[in-house]
């Protein structure tokens, strides 16, 4: 094999390896993030589930699914609800802490009265009342790395009977 032949197969490998990595619209970028983002969420609930001895099939019975649509999640053939999330927390006696990681700090960071404000319009309008109880319960974000992570604890059904 020549030079000219060899920089050439080298250019055709680099611009497919750069296809597998394009994609035809941000529609297609967001789906593949989502399911990056369930898999990540997934791995732990697989560990979770793996550390209580629990099986799929028992996991699915736990949360009232089939075991053939929670291998349809971890497959990535299906993207997981917030349901399913609350329903396996419960299930596996655990609770989620959401991270929000960046590189930048927050111009704003977000505090108790925001969250406040925003959940109070929200329940406004589907006319259940004041959600302002429990933000009430929720700690106050702890900086974890200058400019890096903030982290808060969002609040279970237990918070709710409190």
């Amino acid at each position: 094999m020549n030079m000219k032949s060899s920089n050439k197969n080298l250019k055709e490998l680099e611009e497919a390896f750069n296809d597998i990595f394009s994609f035809a619209d941000e529609k297609d970028q967001l789906e593949i993030d989502a399911k990056i983002l369930m898999a990540k969420f997934l791995s732990q609930i697989q560990e979770t589930a793996d550390e209580k001895g629990l099986k799929r099939n028992e996991l699915a019975s736990e949360i009232g699914t089939s075991a053939s649509y929670l291998t349809q999640l971890f497959r990535g053939h299906k993207l997981m609800n917030l349901i399913t999330a609350a329903k396996l927390q419960k299930a596996l006696g655990i609770e989620f802490d959401i991270k929000i990681a960046g590189k930048d700090k927050f111009a704003n960071p977000i505090n108790e009265d925001t969250i406040a404000d925003h959940l109070d319009k929200w329940y406004e309008s589907n006319r259940t009342g004041s959600y302002l109880k429990v933000v009430r319960n929720l700690s106050t974000p702890r900086h974890e790395e200058e400019g890096s992570e903030y982290e808060y604890s969002v609040p279970t059904s237990k918070s709710f009977a409190s």
